[in-house]
């Protein structure tokens, strides 16, 4: 039990803190979706892969619109059962 904990424990501070991203859906109240590009190293093909993620983010101030490009914050413990992230600010609003 120790071993996964410790094992937990390192990948959380490997973990980066902040991702940027695109909101690409407001799925109900403070909920949207972030869309978030990553590059990941592949040590057998000695390439970078571009790698899509999708986070569901909360947004306790309800400010955040589709195609807004936003700093997402990582909170370390789960809001809900599946937010694990929170709007840290707006970088660019989407004009309308």
């Amino acid at each position: 039990c120790r071993l996964r904990e410790g094992f937990e424990r390192a990948l959380f501070e490997r973990m980066p803190k902040f991702f940027f991203g695109h909101v690409i859906k407001k799925s109900s109240t403070k909920t949207i979706k972030v869309l978030v590009h990553q590059y990941v190293f592949n040590a057998r093909a000695q390439r970078r892969l571009k790698v899509k993620t999708k986070l569901l983010t909360h947004d306790p101030e309800e400010r955040c619109n589709i195609g807004d490009f936003v700093k997402v914050r990582h909170t370390g413990e789960n809001v809900s059962k599946r937010k694990a992230h929170i709007v840290d600010r707006i970088i660019r609003a989407q004009e309308q």
